[in-house]
């Protein structure tokens, strides 16, 4: 089994896809005006409190207050009982970015993540991840810790921590201690809202929590951001750095590799199956449905047989997309039915083998009486969906069609594509006015970027019979 990392940078977007044996696992899309504010830590003011709730509404300096619930307004890094009161400072953590109308989730249990460890301050408790399975390295590991951490502090022992010696964990250690220190001088001198803590740049953290060291290779398709890539891989993940290699084309790396296609085909309702099957994706407020739909089994001795055959075809797609979709919350998968359980335990056994490795914590409940079976999936960031699409006003609603956003940034890749490939000549674009408008004010300096790096004049016409995806680029 290969693994590799691909990170595709520009300046309006960052891209990320982890690939095992070819086949597309993980995709992380960051935008720059929608950047993830996950991990930040910021002193807030708390604005109101909801008793009967046992919440509260803190301001952080972010659009709208961050919502800190249940047991997190009880509770700070030493989990005392500390209610919070309307108007007092607090230290938060976002710990989930603002999705629709919602504004971001908070916690007053700071953590800080580093390469092999997780610092929880004040927590006075080890704890390793449940991926980590080998129980002779979890005692070591266990073992190296209780002569790293010291009283009234916690660690989490992340994945990439198997295998690190303890020099590599105590120096891990003293970074994370470092940043915690700086943290709380921040605290006495700053008045809130503010932020104290920013995580790292999105081309390092993707670095830092997917570049494990089963990773064969990085390729990164900007040679400034791999020189950057191998100096924070020097410091803080000895052997990574020879791995990272700059993509030189011919293709764009995305394309050349078939990730594109894959991103395409992740933002459809539809996914087809080998065996001529597919699964029907779709999620509403409360959750998402997959529907299971048969193909034809000419070999298919009876329909029991054809039954579990699509099904655990269908188990490992609907749990590959579920990672690549970065769907969250209750999920239910309707497979066709099965009238032996030991088959209904060999789709449960598949789910649980391909979630077991979803960074994201993911739970199989198991099947339901009805046939169902449901999954759980943390929220931390917003679907896939969410960021490629928007919902289209023409159907209002039923629908979805491409953002302005990523469309505009779809045709900056088209653009430097064809100024590579085409004849000389003004490359001239026709595309509906929202995208034109777009490309002229919101990404107009990328624009002009492309043609300083290529050479080449660009002209934007907009069209009132482009639809909202339809464009075309012709040389003049």
């Amino acid at each position: 089994m290969t693994q590799q990392l691909f990170i595709n940078v520009m300046q309006a977007e960052v891209r990320a896809a982890l690939m095992e044996d070819s086949t597309l696992i993980d995709l992380i899309v960051e935008r720059q005006e929608r950047a993830s504010v996950v991990g930040n830590i910021y002193l807030g003011r708390v604005q109101r409190v909801m008793n009967g709730m046992e919440a509260a509404f803190v301001e952080i300096g972010l659009p709208k207050a961050g919502f800190l619930g249940l047991d997190d307004n009880r509770r700070g890094n030493g989990g005392t009982s500390t209610p919070v009161h309307e108007g007092e400072a607090v230290l938060v953590q976002i710990t989930k970015d603002a999705i629709g109308g919602k504004g971001v989730q908070l916690s007053r249990r700071v953590t800080l993540p580093g390469r092999s460890l997780v610092y929880a301050p004040q927590q006075d408790r080890v704890m390793i991840s449940r991926q980590i399975e080998d129980e002779a390295e979890r005692d070591r590991l266990t073992g190296l810790m209780a002569e790293i951490a010291e009283p009234d502090e916690g660690f989490i022992l992340r994945t990439a921590s198997v295998g690190a010696t303890g020099a590599e964990l105590a120096a891990d250690c003293e970074q994370l201690r470092e940043s915690w220190q700086a943290i709380e001088d921040s605290q006495t001198t700053r008045k809130a809202p503010c932020c104290l803590h920013a995580d790292i740049d999105p081309v390092l953290r993707v670095l830092r929590d997917h570049a494990l060291g089963d990773i064969d290779s990085v390729y990164v398709d900007n040679g400034a951001a791999a020189d950057a890539a191998r100096k924070f891989c020097d410091r803080v993940m000895p052997g990574m750095a020879e791995r990272v290699k700059v993509h030189a084309g011919p293709q764009e790396m995305f394309e050349q590799f078939g990730i594109e296609e894959e991103i395409e085909r992740a933002c459809n309702r539809r996914v087809g199956l080998i065996s001529g099957g597919g699964i029907v994706v779709e999620t509403v407020e409360a959750l998402t449905a997959i529907d299971v739909n048969s193909g034809r089994f000419d070999t298919a001795s009876d329909l029991e047989q054809m039954a579990v055959r699509t099904n655990c075809e269908a188990a490992e797609e609907a749990a590959r997309q579920i990672r690549l979709r970065n769907i969250s919350g209750l999920i239910v998968i309707d497979f066709i039915h099965m009238e032996d359980d030991g088959n209904w335990e060999k789709i449960v056994d598949i789910l649980e083998d391909v979630t077991g490795h979803d960074r994201n914590p993911t739970r199989v409940l198991g099947a339901t009486e009805a046939g169902l079976v449901e999954i759980t999936r943390r929220r931390r960031r917003e679907p896939l969906l969410h960021t490629m699409t928007e919902i289209c006003q023409a159907c209002g609603g039923v629908g979805r069609v491409k953002s302005v956003d990523a469309l505009s940034i779809e045709i900056l890749r088209a653009l430097k594509r064809e100024a590579r490939v085409t004849p000389p000549g003004e490359l001239v674009l026709y595309a509906a006015e929202d995208v034109v408008d777009s490309l002229e004010n919101g990404y107009g300096p990328m624009v002009d970027a492309v043609e300083d790096e290529s050479g080449r004049t660009i002209i934007l016409r907009a069209d009132a019979e482009y639809g909202r995806e339809n464009y075309d680029i012709v040389v003049e």
